[in-house]
């Protein structure tokens, strides 16, 4: 399901619309908006990610625990 909204844009930012379209990255202006939220997704979770990446590197957890190697003596003796 989608929601119409109706937004006011100044010249500026209109030009910006019409700049994409004009270039062939999106068919319209709608395209071009929801292109322009796509990116706004990736970076709220981007962010969330990089939040919980430090997270871990503050506590001293792995970043990746299945890449890092066992201590020592926790793996059986291979014959």
């Amino acid at each position: 399901m989608s929601t119409q909204i109706a937004i006011r844009l100044e010249a500026p930012e209109l030009a910006a619309l019409d700049a994409e379209v004009a270039a062939g990255r999106a068919a319209n202006r709608s395209e071009a908006v929801r292109r322009s939220i796509a990116r706004l997704q990736r970076e709220q979770r981007y962010r969330a990610e990089e939040t919980l990446l430090l997270d871990l590197a503050r506590r001293g957890e792995p970043l990746y625990p299945d890449l890092h190697p066992a201590p020592e003596g926790t793996h059986p003796e291979l014959d």
